[in-house]
């Protein structure tokens, strides 16, 4: 045992003073007229609190004790049997320290992590902000940062509903034993006030600090990206939201946008699904609340990490017609063959892997996408064809079924009647028989790919699958 311990002839002698105490409080309650049963914890269990104590703070260095008032009063509380006060004072010890931590760590890159709400967000700017949070907010984001454990986190949560359901926050007749109040103590001194942040957490930090103040180079990217993978996966989904958050502020620095974009890619591929939505979640938002320079500024966060596909259904399908209406103005316009590619490719940037398009633009999407990969009567914009396939590859029944009721569309039916686009559209179909799952789809594609091209001039290769459709 650490020679700071007080001897134990002190917690004996203090335990006998508390019974003095307890007995002459009493008195007194009597003598006012006041209730003096199960007011004050009995002795036993003060006696339990006392007798432990030193053991449980010979884990706080000098310099933590000195900061502790909380756990001062804590003990004071203990000794004069009101535990539920007490349980109040360890958890505001809890939470002061907390805050010191996240102000000691950084300020910007907790507020990033922790506040979903873009809105609710720009009013988090200093240190006195960190009071307006909750407390579960408080301790979520410090797990969230790294600031304290999972496990750390479980426990504290246990000990914050405690807090609110048995302490003297709220009237209560809950009865706290001390040896519950002893292992609370302990939990919080353990992963909280005896704690700093170590290992991932503090190369976190510093690199946030150094895409603040440095200019990186893409030679200083690749460490940087090796440690990337390495962190623990919460962890890097903080960082994933605090550099998306530093990205889209209109305020920041071009440089450190620069900085960002060197490691964003790896940050992202290295997070799950769960915190790439979040991020497209605030995409969106920005788009519905007009606040364009974010949301301008979003987009291009989400393109260089290829992550567009992940915005919300109704947004992708706005985004999705625009691209397309682009697509397709440039397609019947001068110059096509150039001028077709960029808008191909950042159409492709809204399909995901999986094919799936939003219902509401997609017999739209199919259309603009076939008359392109068709070409015109002068040939192909050949270097968009690789983002047409890729895009026409990841069809799926749904987008046959457009597919196929195209060939009831007059301006299809148009293209058809210049023989090599006729073809060339049979020749398109025919890689694509496995990718349908529909029996009466697959019969539908097997009458268009068996049937003669003037049928499909004619619209009388419809007419024999319409009822399949």
């Amino acid at each position: 045992m650490s020679k700071n311990l007080p001897a134990l002839r002190d917690s004996v002698e203090i335990t006998e003073q508390i019974d003095t105490f307890s007995s002459s409080l009493e008195s007194y309650l009597v003598s006012l007229d006041l209730p003096n049963e199960r007011v004050l914890v009995e002795i036993k269990e003060r006696r339990v609190v006392i007798g432990n104590m030193p053991i449980i703070i010979d884990r706080l260095n000098s310099e933590q004790r000195q900061r502790a008032l909380y756990i001062s009063k804590f003990i004071a509380s203990c000794g004069s049997g009101l535990f539920d006060s007490a349980l109040n004072y360890l958890w505001n010890e809890t939470i002061v320290n907390l805050r010191s931590k996240v102000i000691r760590f950084d300020l910007d890159y907790f507020f990033d992590s922790t506040i979903g709400d873009t809105k609710k967000r720009s009013d988090y700017k200093n240190e006195k902000d960190l009071e307006k949070l909750d407390d579960w907010e408080l301790i979520r984001g410090c797990r969230d940062t790294g600031i304290i454990s999972d496990m750390g986190y479980k426990h504290l949560d246990y000990i914050r509903d405690m807090r609110n359901f048995a302490s003297a926050a709220h009237p209560n007749h809950t009865q706290i034993t001390g040896l519950q109040l002893l292992s609370w103590l302990e939990t919080c001194i353990i992963e909280v006030l005896a704690k700093e942040p170590e290992g991932p957490v503090l190369e976190v930090r510093k690199l946030l600090q150094n895409i603040r103040t440095q200019i990186l180079t893409q030679n200083d990217a690749k460490p940087i990206i090796a440690n990337i993978k390495r962190l623990p996966q919460d962890l890097t989904h903080s960082l994933l939201r605090a550099l998306f958050g530093m990205y889209v502020d209109e305020r920041q620095d071009v440089v450190v946008r620069e900085n960002i974009e060197l490691i964003s890619i790896e940050v992202w591929n290295n997070s799950d699904s769960t915190a790439k939505n979040d991020i497209a979640f605030k995409y969106a938002v920005f788009s519905v609340n007009a606040e364009l320079g974010k949301k301008e500024l979003a987009k291009q966060f989400l393109t260089i990490v290829d992550g567009l596909s992940y915005i919300s259904e109704d947004q992708r399908a706005i985004e999705i017609r625009e691209i397309s209406e682009k697509l397709l103005r440039a397609h019947n316009g001068f110059n096509n063959f150039y001028n077709e590619d960029p808008h191909a490719k950042s159409l492709l940037k809204y399909i995901p892997s999986s094919g799936s398009v939003p219902q509401l633009v997609r017999s739209y999407y199919v259309k603009v996408l076939l008359i392109c990969r068709l070409g015109n009567s002068y040939g192909l914009a050949n270097a968009a064809i690789p983002y047409y396939n890729q895009m026409i590859d990841r069809f799926q029944d749904p987008e046959f079924s457009e597919l196929f009721r195209l060939l009831d569309d007059n301006e299809i039916v148009i293209i058809f009647n210049d023989a090599t686009r006729a073809n060339r559209f049979i020749q398109i179909l025919i890689p694509l028989k496995d990718k349908i799952k529909s029996e009466k789809l697959k019969k539908a594609y097997n009458i268009i790919i068996n049937g003669p091209i003037p049928d499909l001039q004619s619209k009388k290769t419809y007419q024999t699958i319409k009822n399949l459709l």
